[in-house]
Parts: structure tokens; sequence; C-alpha cells
């Protein structure tokens, strides 16, 4: 790694620190020689305090158990029936794994524990078949989760389930990272897989929405393993995790790779991030400025009549939900030194019981995308309290003044508000 890759990591690294990571370890991936190396990419991530909980899948060595027992398994996944000499195989199998994970994770001095987070419960009948001890989640225990995290301890999920009555149950691990994640509300479901997904010209498939991965869940080749990720990241995404990734597990340094590059080297399955925001409309307006109303009071927005704000009304934008306006942010562009394209970020507000849901972050990550597409090589913010937000959650750093187009810093000049200067280098948009 070189001095550019490190600055490349380190742009990235504000957006997702003290942000959660499921990351879910398909059995086969436990066996390969560069598992240790994976293993070293989660110490990294845990290094810039991002959060991780591992959830790890085990069909390979339920399979290789089943073998060497001489016994026939009625399915290995956790999706189907699980008998009853199925359930011995895969406890057994899923106990020995737990203590190679957790000795190899102790052995790089990371700190985990197996907790019993999970209630859960027996699938039951599902078209006319009992599914006997195969389990659904029921409920996550996100507190004693959220608790472990915060201490830096990293929690080691396996593909087990207790019910009510004490009954262990087996899980499908794709499943359980994916309710874990929505519980959690954490940024990213990265699954390490044995393969990684391929088109029919074994070419890379680089992202899939929400619909298409539905639609490969379906197709009847498809592998079984592969279906369940995208059947449950689609669900995922859905309910709100932002990405969600598949990766190869045989490739080296995937997961820092998938994280810290422009292109990834995975499969990114994401929903519509801006499905709730659109161009604001003239009709808007009187909704706009009783937002902003506040914040001008309070001193931390600069006040815009309404005559302004329908002059440049092609550079607002609207979050909207359930038909109502909620909040808004403005992407104003210039043109420095005859060239270069800039764009300030402006008027980020939304309203205060829509506040510390995330709004905020969606706006602003809007914004920098149209930005992009408007061929800006940077944008700007100024702030006289917010900006600590910037800075810690976006990204932007601190300049001087005299960064500004001439046209802004004449305004900034004149408005005597002795605003903070904000700044980020817009990289290509991230698979």
């Amino acid at each position: 790694m070189n001095f550019e890759d490190l600055r490349g990591i380190l742009q990235y690294v504000p957006q997702f620190r003290e942000r959660i990571f499921v990351i879910a370890l398909d059995g086969a991936v436990m066996r390969l020689p560069n598992f240790p190396s994976l293993l070293q990419d989660i110490a990294v991530l845990q290094s810039l305090s991002i959060q991780v909980v591992i959830v790890f899948g085990a069909r390979q060595q339920i399979r290789e158990l089943a073998a060497a027992r001489g016994v026939t398994l009625s399915n290995d996944n956790g999706m189907g029936r699980t008998d009853q000499v199925t359930l011995d195989v895969s406890a057994d199998a899923i106990t020995r794994l737990t203590s190679e994970l957790v000795a190899d994770l102790t052995a790089l001095e990371l700190r985990v524990a197996v907790p019993n987070a999970l209630a859960v419960h027996p699938a039951g009948v599902i078209e006319g078949v009992d599914l006997d001890h195969t389990g659904r989640i029921e409920r996550v225990d996100d507190k004693a989760l959220l608790a472990m995290l915060k201490e830096g301890i990293i929690p080691v999920l396996p593909p087990l389930g207790y019910d009510g009555r004490g009954n262990t149950l087996r899980l499908n691990s794709d499943e359980v990272a994916v309710d874990v994640a929505m519980e959690l509300e954490a940024a990213k479901v990265i699954f390490v897989a044995e393969r990684g997904l391929f088109d029919a010209q074994e070419m890379r498939i680089a992202q899939l929405a929400v619909g298409d991965a539905r639609e490969m869940a379906k197709q009847k080749d498809a592998d079984p393993s592969i279906t369940s990720k995208l059947r449950y990241g689609a669900m995922a995404c859905t309910e709100g995790v932002p990405r969600v990734h598949i990766v190869d597990g045989n490739q080296d340094e995937v997961l820092l790779a998938e994280v810290f590059s422009n292109e990834g080297v995975g499969t990114m399955i994401h929903a519509d991030d801006y499905q709730q925001v659109r161009n604001a409309r003239t009709s808007d307006i009187p909704a706009l400025l009783s937002i902003m109303r506040q914040s001008v009071e309070d001193a931390a927005l600069a006040p815009r009549t309404r005559e302004q704000m329908q002059k440049r009304i092609g550079d607002f934008f609207v979050l909207e939900l359930d038909g109502n306006a909620v909040g808004t942010v403005a992407v104003h562009t210039y043109v420095v030194d005859g060239k270069t394209k800039v764009a300030e970020l402006a008027c980020l507000l939304v309203r205060r019981a829509h506040k510390n849901q995330g709004h905020g972050r969606k706006l602003v990550a809007y914004a920098e995308e149209m930005a992009r597409q408007r061929g800006c090589e940077w944008v700007f913010a100024l702030s006289t309290q917010a900006f600590r937000f910037f800075e810690e959650k976006m990204g932007y750093e601190e300049a001087n003044p005299d960064v500004l187009p001439e046209s802004r810093r004449e305004r900034y000049d004149q408005s005597g508000r002795n605003s903070r200067v904000l700044v980020k280098k817009l990289l290509p948009t991230k698979p």
C-alpha cells in the first residue's frame, strides 16, 4: 500500500466512524488459505472505529461432518426442514466452528463474545411441510449487542438459536445477518461468499437494484447460497440498510478493497437512496420557509425571501415523507479559475420533529451526487453552528475563506456572519 492508497482510505473513514457493519462469513470461506488475512481486515475496520458484528454460516462444515458420520442431511443451509439427525450434526459442527473463530479473533488481540442475543421460534409448517428444528428469528436483543459494541467487543453470532422452551433451532446465517443489521440500523451488510456474483459472460456484477436482486433470486438455476444473499440483501435495503455487499472470499484484502475503493470489488445491492428526495417546486416555497423560520431566528441560517427562493428554485431539493416536505437542501454551482466547477451545499434543514433520523445525511449525500452530476470537482458548505456535523459525520474539512469562488467570497464578507468554511473533494460515485 502506498501513501495515495492510504489517503484514499482516510477519505472514507469519517462517514463510517462509529457506524455498524454486519459481516457475514460463509463456512467455506473460513477454510480458505487467505482467511487469516480476512480476519486482519476486520481488525483494521475496528481500529478505524467501525463497529463490527460477525455472523457466520457452516454449510461446508456440516456437510463434512455428516459425511464423516455417514448420515444424510435433510438440508444444510437452515432454510428447509431440519430433522433431529441434521440438527445434531449442525449443532456439533457449528459449536466447533464457533470455538475456532473465537480463537482466531482472540489471537489478533480482538475482544469477542458469543451472546445469546436471538430470540427464535420454530419456523412451523410452510407449504404443507413441517420444518421441525428450523427456526426463525422473533427478536434481536439490540441492547445487549449495542452494549458490547460500545465496549469495543465484537459479537459473534452462530446460525443457532434457542426458543422459549430451551429447544435448539437451526437458523440461516444470511437471515441472521440481515435481521441483526436492521435492528441495529447498520450502515452495511457484507456477505463474504464462497464465490462472487457474475453475469453470463463471467463479468463481475458491480451493482444491483433491489428489484433486480429479487428477480435474480427467482432464477431456477441460481446457486442456493447466492439466492439466499440476494433475497435477504434486497429485504435489508427495503427496510433501511443503506448498502448490502456480496464479495468473493477468495480475494485477498476483499473487505478493505470493497469498503475503501471507488469501484469496489464485489456486488452492491442498493435501494434508491433518493426515492424521497425530489426537485423543489414553486408550491413548496411556503413549506420551506416554514422549515427555515426557526433556524433563521436561531441565527443558524441566513434569511431568504420568497422572491430569492423563487429565483433559484431549480437549485433546491425537498425531502418528502408521506407527501409532506420535512427537509431541504440547495446546490449552487460556481466556476473558479475559469474552468473548475464547484458546488455550494446550502440551506440544509430538517424539521425538528424529524431530526436524528438520518435525514440530514441523506440530503447531504443527495446534494453531493447532484454536484457530481453537474461536473463539480469539490463542494463547500458555510456553517455557523452545524460545522461539527459536516466534519465528523460527512467527512468535510475546514478551510480558509480564500478558497471560495470570488462572487461567493464577496457575499461572505458582506454578510458578517463569520461562518466556518467546510470543503470536501467529490470522489467518483462509489458502488
